[in-house]
């Protein structure tokens, strides 16, 4: 098996022994909080979360999976609860924070500000987010879910939407799902989202079948529908983010007959009507409840307690 990473700044890296490592570590992790709650794995550790941009669910799962592993916590939330307000680079917040922990998370408004945090620092660092470009934990906890749903991470159509320009959800899981065989892609959005050149160029280079559609209707033919809000803070009129935030809801009525599992990793704004919520297609709920076993299992494993 190849070397894991000291640093996760991106899904690229990832192989599929490391995959399927992460995932029998999740494993036991999730059993271990049903049955007992929380262990001392890291009870000699402080893990460092930096979130710049709004959090919950990356945030609360971090924090909850420290816990739970024993582990300090140490927190910096929002520009103007930090020194980077008054100007300091990332990369000095990061040489400071690095000498108060073990581990750092950060999510960061900036796209890059994760490999230029992981470059100077020196204990394991977690992208918890960076601008509109990745989210590569929250692609191991969707890859993890499809894989407990459908069994593999082979032979799939997942259907994308409705953001791909903006959202680094997508992007992540996409980048990622393009490793595997005979997969096919597709990309729902209105023409001004669609996905950005460069996952474009990366795609292409892949051997996966890429199509980009303005077009809803047909997608629950897919395994996996995998859908995120329009990302309001990405956009530059908010005139356009109200014209466009409602073009593509997904309905019970889409989804009558369809065995497609439905992903979110939330939050839910407008594109998941709440009927869907009854429905057996509906995975988003057990999607994000895995966040903090999958979270617990990246901790242990990159502070080498795994």
């Amino acid at each position: 098996m190849s070397a894991e990473p000291r640093h996760i700044v991106s899904v690229e890296p990832f192989t599929r022994d490391y995959l399927q490592r992460v995932f029998t570590i999740t494993d036991e992790m999730d059993l271990m909080v049903q049955t007992r709650g929380r262990t001392g794995l890291l009870d000699d550790c402080v893990v460092a979360l930096l979130f710049y941009e709004p959090s919950s669910r990356t945030m609360l799962s971090f924090q909850s999976a420290a816990q739970r592993l024993r582990a300090g916590v140490l927190f910096a939330q929002g520009r103007d609860g930090s020194s980077m307000k008054k100007g300091e680079s990332i990369e000095d917040t990061i040489r400071v924070v690095a000498s108060y922990s073990d581990l750092i998370v950060m999510r960061h408004w900036e796209h890059g500000a994760a490999e230029r945090a992981a470059s100077i620092s020196t204990v394991p660092f977690i992208n918890g987010g960076d601008g509109g470009n990745e989210h590569p934990t929250q692609a191991l906890i969707d890859a993890y879910t499809i894989h407990r749903e459908l069994g593999r991470l082979d032979d799939l159509h997942v259907v994308f939407g409705f953001d791909p320009r903006h959202s680094r959800s997508i992007h992540s899981l996409a980048l990622l799902l393009s490793r595997g065989q005979n997969m096919r892609l597709t990309f729902v959005s209105p023409d001004e989202l669609r996905m950005p050149p460069w996952l474009r160029e990366r795609l292409a280079a892949r051997n996966v079948v890429v199509e980009e559609t303005s077009a809803l209707a047909g997608s629950a033919e897919a395994d996996v529908l995998y859908v995120n809000r329009l990302q309001q803070e990405r956009f530059a009129s908010p005139a356009d983010f109200e014209r466009l935030r409602r073009k593509f809801v997904v309905t019970p009525e889409l989804l009558d007959g369809s065995s497609a599992i439905v992903l979110d990793p939330l939050p839910r704004i407008d594109e998941i009507d709440l009927a869907v919520d009854a429905l057996p297609n509906a995975k988003y709920f057990e999607q994000v409840a895995h966040g903090v076993p999958l979270r617990m299992a990246l901790l242990a494993m990159l502070l080498d307690r795994r």
